[in-house]
Formats: structure tokens, sequence, C-alpha cells
């Protein structure tokens, strides 16, 4: 390869630096070769001493942060699309293990603030039927109606107790499937990156 055809590749190479930038470096390495010709070498050694313009190009874009992206080829891309196909049978059957799986914990731990929020609803219904309902009971005496309207308050402090833990369990519990359901999602995103 000669100095022409050696400083064109690059050029090729560096395309993606911008017109200025890339006439930067081919200055460089042109300057580069004049000096290896004026320590002796041929055209040709020279070209052969300074490296492989597809290797220098690469190491300048990473060094200028520039990401090199591979397309892939056509038959790369029905190859993969076989494997996926013929795949299908082992690999969907463990997603949809893995949904089911996660489905189910989301089942068992929302359960925990539906018992919570059943407790609240029995305990202040049963409370205020209780505390409402006493004075009919006072013909079986005072004892009773005492014990109907305590039992009524125990009733409402339980509900309500349950009631706050409801609330707070709930929020919790919320946070929790956003960030799961979104750690989840996160895995099979397609990363972009720009070249």
């Amino acid at each position: 390869m000669n100095k022409k055809e050696f400083l064109a590749s690059l050029e090729k190479h560096l395309h993606r630096l911008g017109e200025k930038e890339s006439d930067r470096f081919i200055e460089y390495y042109d300057e580069m070769i004049e000096d290896y010709q004026e320590d002796g070498y041929s055209e040709q050694e020279a070209v052969h001493q300074v490296g492989q313009p597809a290797m220098i190009a690469e190491g300048i874009l990473k060094e200028q942060g520039i990401k090199t992206v591979q397309v892939p080829t056509f038959g790369e891309k029905a190859t993969r699309l076989s494997i996926l196909i013929l795949g299908f049978p082992l690999w969907g059957s463990i997603l949809a293990a893995v949904f089911l799986l996660i489905l189910s914990m989301y089942m068992v731990i929302w359960c925990i603030p539906l018992v919570t929020g059943t407790m609240t609803l029995v305990g202040l219904l049963g409370g205020f039927w209780s505390i409402i309902g006493s004075p009919f009971i006072f013909q079986d005496g005072l004892h009773v109606v005492v014990t109907q309207i305590g039992v009524g308050i125990f009733l409402l402090g339980v509900g309500l107790l349950c009631g706050m833990a409801t609330v707070y369990l709930t929020k919790l519990f919320v946070q929790m499937t956003f960030q799961t359901t979104k750690a989840f999602m996160g895995m099979f995103k397609k990363k972009v990156v720009r070249v």
C-alpha cells in the first residue's frame, strides 16, 4: 500500500470525526510517513511501519470518545431470528414461568394490605354497630350494655390501627411494586448508543 492509498483509507475510516478533525489526523500521519522516508525507508516500508489504517482509526475514534457499532449483516440477522424462533419452546416457557412467579409474588404481597383493609372495615363497622346497638339490649342489664360499649370501642380502636397500617403498607407496596416492575422491564429494554 502506498501513501496515497493509506491516507485515503484512513480518511474513509475517520469520516465520523468531521472534515476538520479528520484532516488534522491525516496531516499527522502524512508527516509521519514522510519522516520514515527521510530515515531511509521506501514509501511502502514507511506505510507498513505506521500500521493499518483501520486499527489506527479505531484507536483515534476510541480516544475521541466515539464508539464503533457493528451493524449485523442480513445473514447474521437471519441466523439470530432462526435461533429465536426455534428456541421459543424453551425460552418462552422460562419467560412465562418467571412472569407468573413475579405475578404470584405480587399477589402474595398485596394480600397483606388487603387483610389489614378488611380488618379495618370489620373493626369500624363492628364497633359502630356495637355502640349504636347497645341501648337496644338495656333490658338484659347494665353490665351487658357497658360490656357491649367496651367491645365497640375496642373494635373501633382495632379498626383505626388497622386503617393506619393499611395506608402505610399500601404506600410501601405501591413503591416496591413500581421499583420491581421497573427493574424487571429494564432487563428487556434495548440500549441505544449514539455514534
